[in-house]
């Protein structure tokens, strides 16, 4: 059963409005020591101007203008090339900033569309706030000169969240003089403490597109480090306080779909099916620093398609969240472990991510068995929380809960015509909490998963409760704060019937059935599983150089795939990174970097699993042209994952190079490009090559489209494990492999057409054409080796059953083994997925989507790879088409 209540909102507003009246409406102490080389005046106005982008009405003369941008890119320290000018107002509603683009050429100023929340590649001006004047959080609005509004969110001082989806007002205009913009800013999209008077942090950044030159109002060199650490101060916005705002989503959506009968004679499909709903979506302000989000039978729908993979290993794959609820705001649960450095390398790593939001509302994880079968796509969300902000005292809160609801599928069949729970009423509950200081940060994260498990299968199926719990934290070194120290560790418990924590011990993440893993074991009574996870970094922030340094483990037991991501448990790593750059522009290059870096990877009993060395380079020309080559070498070690639950096996050493280049995106006509090379000591190797051209024939149209080829041969790929008494070599089983030579091309094409800046149309097309083709059948011979008894040599047999593609394998023919059978592994899929998005803002925050996805494939001639004929049958073959129409409305101010 579920052990908690779910949706707690009066408890967690308790608990938050607690720690956010903690504390006092101090600002924090900047994290560098920097003293703003600009400052920026706002003046209150009575008479708010008229969002046009004209600059027009008189308020505007009420504020002194700042300019004296400084150039970063192309030559760093110079003067801006064009003026620019700024002037910022505010009342008790909103800031409203006005800029002027004074450009000698205004002909030439680039006013190329693209769609909402996309770069644009076109002149633009951005807008950088430091509301909480904490210098490590902030937001970011801009706009380019068609109008194109941008928003996101800064974290962590450098880095940045574009999923945030603020509710704002641009415009802009062009003269003789050059271009200029007006932005209208709500202060209730903004998080800034109670004061009568504020400080806030300011930074503008104009990006003047035919020069490739981007100016700043206060100048970070590139060799130094810092966003929000290194803003000018914003003062004068006096009187404000922030208040406790309400806004509205109400949306109704409606969806048909056309699709193809799975059998002759199935009763759940007769070609189509069509729904209709309705949900709303709010967000209060509980307090000035803490928002609440809640969702009322939501549309969880993505908009996007997956794309197409061919995953041939025992892990899952990990596909990016698309679902607007869950990636707002994100970046507070995505911060677990990564405050205070910069950038974090891992080589081979597998750090698990607590919390992955596609958990919640995934595809049902039980099957449905029978003739016919009718199944939920995915899991129904009944509703959502979440609770996000920052209290007075610095505390920054994020709190998540959401109940899904129990799935049965449709099945019919001779021996039973009904339905199945597929899937159990669940509650998912994400809770994060953190603090960031100059010198020092700490924060926790705990996930936790409940399930009510009424029927035999869900019992045996799921665990019953999955918990997690983090602790993460930071120290910067020395008086400069350019070194720091960060690390974290988690613990997690898993509950559930001995057949449910069966399948957690011999899942791929652990396999405890290895029989030469003396450091765990395999228990079919257990009824909880747990284990630790850990992780230390040191890195140099800012500089011509750089160093990275890691140390991590993940524990046997950690699991924390019920809400999260993990790859592969029981490993343990470490890696050092020395990076160089030299971003002074050459009579060549304007650019240029390099690093090298050693990396290892251990099991829990000490067994060395990956062992290497990597370099990279990388090459900017004067014409901002790019290249980079990439080798990466590694010896020989051990797999204890190949045999999928049994003996180790050696891993040859290898080798890998690849090679990219890029021509300058600025063009109507640009090439992405790049090529990879591996082999082995064994025989095994692959190739993978693609292009990508990208076409910009108008200002409202880009096309971009390209082939991507790989070739591969892989001399051990894992079919299945025997159990058989008389292997004795290996523990009592035999591990059936086979070379299989694989190819796979695909032609992934993206246009997207800009009609105004409040409609486009997005369009993505991903033909696929992936056969592979097994052989030379064998079987691992001995523990720790690459050795293989092939079923063709003398003593051994193999035949083919052509009626039902089956092999039968005999290793000793008249021996003592028994023979036994696995399926010919041959493959060929054909797959195309279309999904082209009609978008139309209708007013800031509304919006009206129309979308038709398209899905087909075909799997015929297995093994044998021939595109032109697979092309003509991919393009024959019948399909699913899905039509959405949604319509969303935002209410507020």
């Amino acid at each position: 059963m579920i052990r908690w209540r779910v949706l707690r909102v009066p408890l967690w507003l308790g608990l938050a409005t607690a720690l956010d009246a903690s504390g006092i409406a101090e600002a924090q102490e900047p994290r560098q020591a920097h003293t703003p080389r600009a400052g920026v005046r706002a003046v209150r106005t009575s008479a708010p101007p008229t969002i046009d982008g004209r600059l027009a009405d008189e308020s505007w003369a009420l504020a002194e203008p700042v300019g004296d941008l400084t150039q970063i890119d192309p030559d760093e320290g110079q003067p801006a090339t064009e003026r620019t000018e700024i002037r910022i107002l505010f009342d008790d509603d909103a800031l409203y900033v006005g800029a002027k683009m004074f450009d000698t050429e205004p002909g030439l100023v680039s006013r190329r569309l693209s769609k909402r929340d996309e770069e644009a590649d076109a002149d633009r001006i951005s807008i950088y706030l430091d509301p909480m004047h904490d210098h490590l959080t902030g937001a970011v609005f801009r706009v380019s000169a068609a109008g194109v509004q941008r928003d996101q969110i800064l974290y962590n001082d450098t880095w940045n969240d574009q999923t945030w989806d603020a509710v704002w007002d641009a415009a802009v205009s062009a003269d003789e003089q050059g271009w200029s913009a007006e932005l209208r800013i709500p202060l209730s999209q903004l998080r800034f403490a109670a004061a009568d008077r504020q400080m806030w942090g300011v930074n503008v950044e104009r990006f003047i597109r035919r020069k490739n030159e981007t100016d700043w109002l206060e100048l970070v060199p590139k060799k130094e480090n810092g966003t929000a650490s290194r803003m000018a101060h914003l003062t004068g916005i006096d009187g404000v306080r922030p208040t406790r705002h309400l806004e509205l989503l109400p949306y109704t959506a409606a969806r048909t779909e056309l699709i193809q009968p799975a059998g002759a004679g199935n009763p759940f499909n007769d070609g189509s099916r069509a729904f209709a709903s309705a949900g709303l979506d709010l967000k209060w302000g509980v307090t000035s620093n803490l928002t609440l989000d809640g969702t009322f039978n939501p549309d969880f729908g993505q908009v996007e398609v997956d794309p197409a993979v061919i995953n041939l290993s025992a892990f899952e794959t990990f596909f990016e969240e698309k679902r607007p609820f869950f990636l707002e705001g994100s970046q507070i649960f995505g911060s677990f472990g990564v405050g205070g450095a910069n950038n974090y390398w891992g080589f081979n790593s597998s750090d698990p991510n607590l919390y992955y939001s596609r958990r919640i509302g995934r595809a049902p994880q039980l099957g449905a068995p029978g003739d016919f079968t009718d199944p939920p796509t995915a899991t129904t969300i009944l509703g959502a929380t979440k609770l996000t902000g920052k209290t007075r005292s610095g505390w920054s809160i994020a709190l998540l809960e959401a109940i899904t609801a129990r799935e049965q599928a449709r099945v019919a069949s001779p021996a039973f015509d009904g339905r199945v729970t597929v899937e159990p009423l669940s509650n998912y509950l994400v809770m994060r909490l953190k603090r960031d200081g100059r010198r020092a940060g700490v924060g926790a994260l705990a996930t936790g998963v409940s399930r009510r498990l009424d029927t035999p299968a869900l019992e045996a199926g799921l665990a019953s409760q999955a918990f997690v719990l983090g602790l993460d934290g930071y120290y910067f070194l020395g008086d400069g704060l350019n070194w720091v120290i960060a690390g974290k560790i988690a613990t997690s418990r898993l509950s559930g019937s001995p057949a449910a924590i069966t399948r957690a011990q011999r899942a791929p993440q652990r396999y405890f059935q290895r029989p030469d893993a003396p450091h765990v074991s395999f228990d079919p009574a257990r009824t909880s599983l747990g284990g630790v996870s850990g992780r230390v970094n040191l890195n140099r922030n800012s500089g011509l150089w750089t160093v990275n340094a890691a140390l991590w483990g993940v524990g046997p037991g950690f699991e924390s795939n019920d809400l999260g991501f993990l790859g592969s448990g029981d490993r343990a790593g470490a890696h050092s990174v020395f990076f160089w750059r030299n971003v002074t522009p050459g009579r060549v290059l304007r650019q240029r970097s390099w690093w090298a870096a050693k990396y290892w990877t251990w099991n829990y009993n000490r067994d060395l699993q990956a062992d290497g060395v990597q370099a990279n380079v990388f090459l900017q020309f004067l014409n901002y042209w790019t290249t980079g080559v990439n080798l990466n070498v590694r010896r020989d070690v051990q797999d204890d994952r190949l045999t999928r639950g049994g003996p180790s096996a050696l891993l040859p050493a290898g080798r890998n190079w690849g090679v990219f280049f890029n021509s300058d995106s600025r063009k109507w006509v640009s090439v992405n490009s790049f090529a990879n090379y591996f082999w082995n000591d064994e025989d095994s190797w692959g190739s993978n090559a693609g292009v990508s051209i990208n076409l910009k024939p108008s200002s409202k149209l880009t096309i971009s489209s390209g082939p991507n080829f790989g070739n591969s041969r892989t001399t051990a790929q894992y079919i299945r494990s025997v159990a058989d008494p008389t292997a004795i070599e290996t523990f009592g089983g035999r591990h059936v492999f086979g070379t299989i030579d694989q190819k796979q091309l695909t032609l992934t094409t993206r246009v997207s057409v800009v009609f105004t800046r409040r409609h486009s149309l997005q369009i993505f097309a991903q033909p696929l054409l992936a056969a592979g083709d097994y052989g030379d059948f064998k079987e691992l011979a001995a523990p720790r080796t690459y050795d293989f008894l092939r079923y063709d040599r003398p003593g051994s047999s193999l035949a083919y059953d052509t009626a039902t593609r089956t092999y039968t394998a005999d290793p000793d023919r008249s021996g003592p083994a028994p023979p036994f059978t696995f399926g010919d592994p041959d493959f060929n899929l054909k797959s195309l997925k279309l999904n082209a998005v009609f978008r139309w803002e209708l007013k800031p925050g509304s919006a009206f989507y129309a979308v038709w996805t398209r899905q087909q494939q075909d799997v015929s001639h297995p093994g044998d790879f021939s595109p032109g004929r697979d092309t003509r049958a991919l393009f024959a073959a019948q399909g699913d088409d899905v039509f959405l129409v949604k319509m969303a409305y935002w209410i507020g101010r």
